[in-house]
């Protein structure tokens, strides 16, 4: 049961990312705009002609935007304004209250599609809580893996997902296909932030309910260890499934295929900000370390490897020196000078191995994702692969992709980290000994 299980959570992470990738591949305008900050308001009276980036304890948008919006921080609201292609946010809270002609993809504790929500395309969902208010309306499916889901709107087309509450008092055009029960889990809306999210959380009885109000065009097919509570005014146009399992077999399901969508966009938007960061910033860096990889793998693997071992080994004799140093002046009187020294040794053990931290889950898989998205692009378009966008996205994607992939995304892992990292040593020394190339000029998109 539990590989049958494994398997479904891969394959819905999977697919639900390889159509991102796809969308991103045919995009044809890619040009974008970043902000940040404490707070980021898009007004009523405002248009964002490209794509829209943005990381900030709190995002509204108020105006339009007619690209994507990529979106992380606290709280994100779209709330009356207008996105023309795609939203992919994480956040503690993220509102859709406005029009988004395209998909949306959201990740964080309380998920509210307000009653005024026009999504013309999929809802792609992973959290705590996702409600849907009466008069929103998703146009095609709605996927989503969590702790507790109301859905209360208009569903245009299927209805799929895993999660310990559900409630349907809204209307499905097709069918409904859902892994439900409360199976003795514990809810875990705190466990996001130590605050408390910008929207109320509702309350949704364990297992699956229908109301009076729910309608359901198509059949109704779900997996649990008690049967639903459907009240006898539903509509349910096609077949009732009800497959029964053991409780005890509930919780991994849900919790995994909750954990494992929730991580996979986490790690595209935390991976997507830093390099776009990376690319605008230290563009050398990034094309310089990505040529390595390219002309070099197995020297970049080997460095990779020693890297692991040199900062154990110099974290090691950092540590020793500041203890030696301190026994040393305490005994020729000079007590005084410990805490100074203790301090510096500290501080530069932390450095270094902060450093080494970002490089490895950060600037790794950044650097090897632009020379994979560079890579496939040169197969298919030529012309867009000196890019520093596009390769960029496009590498990012397959990487969070292939990550999602049991066993073959720990050993996927593993590769990018030692290999990224050892060029990003080999480009840096060269850099140092003035034996770098120069890069050839950054194409604009």
């Amino acid at each position: 049961m539990k590989s049958r299980i494994f398997s479904k959570r891969s394959i819905f992470v999977v697919a639900s990312l390889v159509v991102l990738a796809s969308l991103l591949f045919v995009s044809s305008a890619w040009a974008i705009e970043t902000r940040g900050g404490e707070n980021v308001t898009i007004g009523a009276d405002e248009v964002v002609e490209d794509d829209l980036y943005v990381a900030a304890d709190t995002v509204t948008v108020e105006g339009t935007v007619r690209g994507d919006l990529v979106a992380a921080g606290g709280t994100i609201r779209v709330n009356g304004g207008t996105v023309e292609g795609d939203i992919i946010s994480a956040g503690q809270t993220v509102i859709v209250n406005g029009t988004v002609e395209d998909d949306v993809r959201i990740a964080g504790q309380a998920l509210l599609v307000g009653e005024d929500a026009q999504i013309e395309d999929d809802l792609i969902a992973a959290g705590y809580s996702l409600e849907t208010e009466p008069g929103s309306t998703v146009g095609g499916e709605l996927l989503y893996g969590g702790y507790q889901a109301l859905v209360a709107g208009n569903v245009g087309e299927n209805l799929r997902g895993g999660m310990t509450a559900f409630e349907l008092s809204g209307e499905v055009g097709g069918n409904v296909n859902v892994e439900v029960d409360g199976g003795g889990a514990q809810p875990a809306g705190g466990q996001f932030a130590p605050g408390p999210p910008a929207v109320p959380i509702p309350t949704v009885e364990p297992g699956l309910t229908l109301t009076d109000a729910a309608r359901v065009d198509g059949d109704l097919r779900y997996e649990s260890s008690s049967r639903g509570e459907i009240a006898s005014g539903a509509q349910i146009g096609g077949d009732v499934s009800y497959e029964r399992r053991p409780a005890e077999e509930v919780q991994p399901a849900q919790t995994g295929a909750a954990a494992v969508l929730l991580e996979s966009l986490r790690r595209f938007v935390v991976l997507l900000l830093i390099g776009l960061l990376l690319v605008w910033l230290a563009p050398r860096l990034v094309r310089g370390a990505a040529d390595t990889v390219r002309s070099q793998p197995l020297l970049s693997l080997g460095w990779g490897v020693l890297d692991f071992l040199i900062v154990v080994v110099a974290s090691l004799l950092v540590l020793a020196a500041t203890i030696l140093l301190a026994i040393v002046f305490g005994l020729i009187t000079l007590g005084g000078l410990i805490p100074a020294i203790v301090s510096i040794g500290v501080l530069t053990d932390a450095v270094l191995v902060v450093a080494f931290l970002i490089s490895v889950f950060y600037l790794a898989p950044v650097v090897v994702g632009f020379l994979g998205g560079r890579m496939l692009l040169g197969r298919f378009q030529p012309e867009r692969a000196a890019g520093r966008v596009l390769p960029l996205v496009i590498g990012i994607v397959l990487y969070v992709i292939l990550r999602a992939i049991p066993i073959l995304g720990a050993v996927v892992a593993v590769i990018v980290v030692l290999v990224g990292l050892g060029a990003l040593s080999v480009w840096a020394w060269r850099t140092v000994r003035g034996g770098a190339t120069t890069p050839p000029p950054v194409a604009s998109e």
